[in-house]
């Protein structure tokens, strides 16, 4: 029944039901299918590589029974000896006789052939040779094992493609060289067909085997197949079952007559039973050694499709990209990772190495002040030993005052000795503070020295050589901080009397001084001072460090101070031309830090103005002294 097809001129559906059809699978090819899946028909029935015909190149699978009867048979009376020897076995029993004909069918072949080239047909005699290929023939298509033999190896194209096949024509080329192989799978292998019929083996030493199931329709079906080869759209996971099959491919081959022609032994003519022994072992070597070469071949075969393999170059490909995906990713974990501990590294080294750089600080400045120390006390017992020369000195005229304390200058110095050996700085300040201290021996010095001081330094020597507590130095000691707490409370005293506020006359004397006594001069806040006690005449005259501490006030603030009068609003302008704001204060202390003082002199200062914008290398020395003054004061 044909199908009416109706096309369709727009998108709108028909409003009426479109009639179905059914169709039936039909066709030699389906047929077929269905004969080898019900195990009713064999493959060698309808394998490629079975339908070669006389002469390799007609084909008798697709031929009709009466296209078959039009061929002649060979007359191989009248075919050349060179001809003759290219007919297999089948053609010589018959010329379209098929490589999977039964065994009913080869023995009507061979008595057609019998009545045809039979010597007594022919009369050539029992020795012609064609009369010997027509029963050679029989006799070996009629023994299942011989024929499985000589099948193996008739009409079967050993070749595999080279190296370098191009994608589009891969399953062209490989494709037909499988399915010529698959003649030799074990699932083809002729013994079973034999098997099915209810025939019987024979193997090589004659012996006949019975096959297990066998028995015409009561043999098992077999379930062995090989995945097809497909094309570029096959799943991978049925290339993989079909490359799978083939690496482990199971042959049924036999090499035995092969084998035997090779080595040139006839098994049947032999004499003995030790000739007959050595000729199998010979056969079986040659044939053993066959068998491995099939199988290299078979692989070599599989590497090559697997080499070229469009599907599985993509496959790998693929596997390439993700395989690559990864070990980038993991790269970048591996670099974080790595510049993580980098930076890490790099905290930890310059911490390692800022509190390096703080030990060595702290090591050269203990160093430092070590020295600093070493220094002053050097200098301490210098001058304790310049005032106890000097005090003795003046006490030799006296010489009872001398002799009260040491006999001669050498018991003088043993003591002095002793004591510097063994007093610290401190100590010796002490004692030489009871001498009369650094100004009793400086040139221009004003002070007096102490001669009665020597007879506590004396006892002190005394106290230190018995090793008892130095009760001489404690009496310093405690008269010396008596001495201090009377000059903090005149200090005291002072800085209330100070505090006292300024008048108006006095801030413009304030003035008028300043801008008198210009800085460099010699005691300059000493003749300001004079010059404004002088001007003012109060009862309790200003000194010079109330005069400078005003006078920082002043410039420190942004803004003169208040005052009606025109003099003294007058004299205030002048001292607030010098006046400092905060922010030039702080540029100031910052140019005092990049520049330090181990720079010259002038060269420094000239540096630290130009960072001052404003003020004037003048300027910022005298502002400099001003704090330093101020810092001092307070201290």
């Amino acid at each position: 029944m044909t199908a009416t097809i109706t096309p369709i001129a727009s998108l709108d559906w028909p409003t009426t039901p479109l009639k179905t059809s059914r169709i039936e699978r039909a066709g030699s090819s389906y047929l077929a299918y269905e004969s080898r899946l019900l195990n009713r028909r064999s493959f060698l029935h309808s394998s490629s590589f079975y339908q070669k015909a006389q002469n390799g190149d007609a084909s008798s699978a697709d031929e009709s029974p009466a296209d078959q009867e039009k061929k002649k048979e060979y007359d191989l009376l009248t075919i050349s000896e060179r001809k003759l020897q290219k007919l297999n076995y089948y053609q010589v029993l018959q010329r379209n006789l098929p490589l999977h004909a039964s065994a009913d069918e080869i023995k009507k072949a061979y008595h057609k052939a019998c009545l045809k080239y039979h010597p007594d047909k022919t009369g050539r005699g029992e020795e012609d040779e064609v009369f010997l290929l027509v029963k050679a023939a029989f006799d070996t298509l009629s023994d299942p094992v011989k024929r499985r033999s000589y099948d193996s190896t008739v009409d079967f194209d050993e070749s595999i493609p080279k190296e370098g096949v191009e994608e589009s024509e891969f399953y062209n080329v490989y494709g037909p060289v499988f399915e010529r192989n698959l003649r030799f799978a074990s699932f083809n292998d002729p013994a079973k067909q034999v098997a099915k019929e209810g025939g019987e083996m024979t193997s090589p030493g004659g012996k006949k085997k019975k096959k297990k199931g066998g028995g015409g329709g009561n043999a098992p079906k077999s379930k062995e197949t090989c995945p097809p080869f497909g094309n570029d759209d096959t799943p991978l996971d049925q290339v993989h079952k079909f490359y799978e099959f083939w690496t482990h491919f199971e042959s049924w081959r036999d090499f035995t007559l092969k084998a035997s022609k090779e080595t040139e032994h006839d098994m049947d003519a032999a004499d003995s039973r030790d000739e007959k022994r050595w000729m199998k072992q010979e056969i079986d070597r040659k044939l053993k050694k066959m068998k491995r070469e099939e199988m290299a071949r078979i692989n070599l075969l599989v590497e090559r499709a697997m080499a070229a393999d469009p599907r599985l170059k993509r496959e790998k490909e693929k596997e390439r990209k993700e395989k690559a995906a990864k070990e980038e990713a993991k790269r970048k974990v591996e670099e974080e990772k790595a510049e993580k501990e980098r930076i890490e590294r790099e905290a930890r080294e310059k911490e390692a190495a800022a509190a390096a750089e703080i030990a060595a600080s702290q090591k050269a400045n203990d160093k430092k002040l070590k020295e600093q120390q070493k220094k002053q006390l050097r200098k301490a017992k210098q001058l304790f030993r310049k005032l106890a020369m000097t005090a003795y000195q003046a006490a030799i005229p006296n010489s009872e005052s001398a002799g009260k304390v040491w006999d001669d200058l050498e018991q003088m110095n043993d003591d002095i000795e002793l004591l510097c050996d063994k007093l610290s700085f401190l100590e010796l300040n002490s004692l030489s503070d009871a001498l009369g201290g650094a100004a009793a021996v400086e040139e221009d010095g004003n002070a007096p020295i102490c001669v009665d001081a020597l007879a506590e330094v004396r006892q002190c020597a005394q106290e230190t050589a018995s090793g008892v507590e130095r009760q001489s130095l404690l009496a310093l000691e405690q008269r010396k901080q008596a001495r201090q707490e009377a000059a903090d409370k005149a200090r005291e005293a002072k800085a209330a009397r100070a505090s006292a506020p300024w008048t108006k006359d006095e801030l413009s004397a304030l003035a008028k001084g300043v801008k008198k006594y210009p800085p460099g001069g010699s005691n300059r806040w000493d003749a300001i001072a004079l010059f404004v006690n002088n001007l003012c005449k109060q009862p309790d005259p200003r000194t010079k460090e109330e005069c400078i501490e005003k006078f920082n006030q002043i410039a420190a603030s942004s803004a003169p101070p208040q005052a009606s009068d025109k003099e003294v609003a007058g004299g205030e302008k002048d001292v607030a031309t010098t006046a400092w704001t905060e922010e030039e204060d702080n540029l100031l202390q910052e140019m005092l830090r990049k520049y330090p003082a181990d720079m010259d002199k002038n060269e420094r200062w000239k540096a630290i103005a130009k960072g001052v914008p404003g003020k004037t290398k003048k300027d910022c020395v005298e502002r400099f002294k001003a704090i330093r003054e101020a810092v001092r004061q307070k201290s």
